[in-house]
């Protein structure tokens, strides 16, 4: 019952938003999502610089460690997308009042691009 209370909380909470702060919201949640995801991909990485560079193969191989990088960033954008350390939601929360005062602008923000560490 109680999650019954819940969704009727959030309905009547979205009913409240114009699109533009419902927008700027999305983006908000877009762009939070890809900062964690960028920071789990660079505690990767360096978590990755310290296994050693040769195996009893030899040493990698530049492809190898370049799709070794590729895993990790991958890696590290589904681990985000699923809530990872929960960054981005404690990255929302803060940021939500300030995003939702400037709803007009920053509900034409861009942050599709993806940013490299």
């Amino acid at each position: 019952m109680a999650g019954d209370i819940n969704g009727v909380g959030k309905n009547a909470q979205s009913q409240q938003l114009t699109p533009d702060q419902q927008q700027a919201l999305k983006r908000l949640h877009e762009a939070a999502t890809q900062f964690e995801g960028v920071f789990m991909e660079m505690v990767m990485n360096a978590m990755q610089d310290t296994v050693p560079k040769e195996s009893i193969f030899g040493q990698n191989s530049s492809s190898e460690e370049m799709w070794q990088g590729m895993l990790n960033d991958e890696r590290a954008q589904a681990m985000a997308q699923n809530g990872g350390l929960g960054i981005g939601k404690v990255l929302e929360e803060q940021m939500r009042s300030q995003v939702l005062s400037d709803a007009h602008q920053e509900a034409h923000v861009d942050v599709k691009g993806r940013t490299e560490p």
